[in-house]
């Protein structure tokens, strides 16, 4: 894998000043395995909901990336948690273990995140990684986290092995789920993940049924 971009680091400082300006907005508590764990989704799977949530909350973080203000960061919080909010209500997920879970990642892995969200519903085609057009999995993951700043490789088991492992304790909004021919991201609750799985459900929420490897393709 390589880093194309790396503004994070820069931005640190902005970040460290926000949260203090506005207290804890960061959300605390909850854990990677704290919520129920429903194994189907009660809502849409493909929810434009959470495309014009992740859409927005993308955009706040460009803007913050860009200026690094305390003001923007804070309203690139406000984006992400209401698409978390969305998310959780599809999959009947507590909101508060959603948020949570996603203010413990790194903002590359919510970046990452964010980016796979914005293409639910967009067609599952074999070898392709374009957004709006089509994915399989490991073209999803590709581009979710080309969006971050790192180039993955296009195969999941070649992506899951370049990973930095992670087991579910440790694991983060973000990170790699993968199975023997399949690869996903994990959001960070029980066993909720988005992923490009085949041509009758496409880009979608869902819960992983089986056991999985993880891993954090930035190590």
């Amino acid at each position: 894998m390589r880093h194309r971009r790396r503004t994070y680091r820069r931005l640190l400082p902005g970040v460290v000043g926000a949260l203090a300006a506005v207290g804890s907005i960061a959300a605390t508590g909850g854990s990677a395995g704290a919520a129920p764990r429903p194994v189907s989704i009660a809502g849409d799977q493909h929810s434009t909901a959470v495309v014009e949530r992740a859409n927005l909350a993308l955009a706040a973080h460009d803007r913050f990336s860009v200026t690094g203000t305390p003001g923007d960061f804070v309203a690139y919080l406000g984006a992400r948690d209401a698409t978390a909010d969305a998310v959780a209500w599809e999959m009947q997920l507590e909101p508060a273990d959603l948020r949570a879970a996603w203010s413990k990642a790194d903002l590359q892995h919510q970046e990452a995140l964010l980016a796979a969200l914005t293409q639910l519903g967009v067609q599952y085609r074999y070898a392709t990684s374009e957004p709006g057009v089509g994915f399989d999995c490991s073209g999803l993951t590709a581009f979710a986290w080309g969006r971050a700043g790192l180039d993955l490789t296009r195969q999941s088991g070649a992506q899951i092995n370049a990973a930095a492992r992670r087991d579910e304790a440790s694991a983060v909004a973000g990170d790699l789920a993968q199975y023997p021919g399949h690869v996903m991201l994990y959001l960070g609750v029980g066993d909720a993940i988005v992923h490009a799985s085949n041509p009758s459900t496409d880009v979608a929420l869902s819960f992983v049924s089986r056991s999985v490897r993880f891993g954090d393709p930035t190590g």
